[in-house]
């Protein structure tokens, strides 16, 4: 085993000269560009093996439709109290499309507090599939309208909850939510799309048989996939069997191997009977980054997969991402002012409640590490 103070260290630095920056960068550079060399040398046969085992589409039709876009922010990390981890959400709305009768902008806050772990994140899905969930019920009431559903992340929760784990009763609130979410757009004929735009993994990748390439499958798709054009996939079910067809075969990495089947497993767990989940990516035109944007959705009535991703591709941003999302996740920003409102109006009612002065208060919502004043309220 080697000496852990003979492995190389990528140190982060500021302050020093370009020189120097350039030498503690050059194995990082080294790896990429290796990596890069290896796609571009085989680039023509990995889009060969792509449209040969998936569906690889131009987008020609599309319909102008109405969306409805959910999204939410939180503080991460929360506001570390002395007394506490104090966690802010908001969640966002928005309704965009010509074919909306109106379009529509939403926001709402929602604070808590938790004594031992902070489990901002976790709540922050449970809003905001509750306001997904009484989105679709103020459809089927007929109050608003709109075709698609965007979501911000993933519609199925990835978890693998285990008995011991900090707050997995909200967690199974979450996927017991997603379940009504999901059963409600199909009775309401909506189509459901998750953004997903935080992604590394490398199942595709590993499917098409490009065991070696270390880059993920949006990385991957990112080169292969031309401006405009889409990749379907396909359910996430089917995309499991693959993988559970690539044990024992020569040059899988088994341990990477054993960490999906369980992801997936616990994935596939959660979708409700009877509905296919399904993956794909595409590549909007004139993007400020020529990226692949990774989905997944559930169609419609009205809907096939091949008008619903079209669509989705003409309503996208320089970003690549629908503009319904992009939106959405600016309104859902956390400003300085909302963390300093939140904290303040917090030290001012519990003073009020109890009837005490606010410095027996203090000690109790004094920030855990002072010195980070500007970071944590700023």
């Amino acid at each position: 085993m080697e000496n852990l103070q003979e492995l190389p260290v990528n140190e982060e630095v500021s302050g020093v000269a370009p020189e120097v920056v350039e030498k503690v960068l050059d194995r990082t550079t080294t790896k990429l560009v290796n990596e890069v060399n290896k796609i571009r040398n085989i680039l023509n046969e990995i889009r060969g093996v792509v449209k040969s085992k998936f569906t690889l589409n131009t987008a020609e039709r599309f319909e102008e439709l109405c969306y409805t876009a959910v999204d939410s922010s939180y503080t991460a990390p929360a506001i570390e109290l002395i007394g506490g981890y104090l966690g802010i959400v908001v969640v966002s709305t928005v309704l965009y499309g010509l074919k909306c009768s109106r379009c529509s902008v939403d926001a709402k806050a929602y604070t808590d507090l938790w004594f031992s772990n902070d489990l901002t994140s976790t709540y922050a899905k449970y809003y905001e599939r509750l306001t997904t969930l009484k989105l679709l019920e103020r459809k089927k009431d007929g109050e608003i309208y709109f075709d698609v559903l965007l979501v911000d992340g993933e519609i199925i929760p990835r978890t693998l909850t285990t008995y011991l784990e900090p707050g997995r009763e909200v967690l199974w609130k979450v996927i017991e939510l997603t379940n009504k979410v999901i059963e409600l757009a199909d009775k309401t004929d909506t189509a459901l799309v998750g953004v997903l735009k935080r992604s590394y993994a490398r199942d595709i990748v590993n499917i098409l048989g490009f065991h070696d390439l270390r880059l993920n499958d949006r990385a991957i798709m990112s080169l292969v996939l031309r401006p405009n054009e889409y990749l379907i996939v396909g359910a996430h079910c089917d995309i499991y069997d693959e993988l559970r067809r690539l044990k024992g075969r020569l040059g899988v990495n088994e341990e990477w191997l054993g960490a999906r089947l369980r992801w997936y497993d616990a994935l596939v767990k959660n979708i409700p009977t009877g509905y296919a989940i399904k993956l794909a990516f595409y590549r909007a035109p004139k993007t400020l980054y020529p990226t692949a944007t990774k989905v997944e959705y559930l169609t419609s009535d009205s809907l096939d997969e091949d008008t619903l991703l079209s669509s989705l591709i003409h309503v996208s941003t320089a970003t690549g991402i629908p503009a319904p999302i992009d939106y959405a996740d600016t309104l859902s920003t956390i400003t300085k002012e909302l963390r300093q409102a939140v904290y303040q109006k917090l030290l001012v009612e519990i003073v009020k409640r109890l009837r005490a002065e606010a410095k027996d208060i203090l000690p109790i919502l004094s920030l855990m590490n002072p010195e980070k004043i500007t970071r944590i309220l700023t």
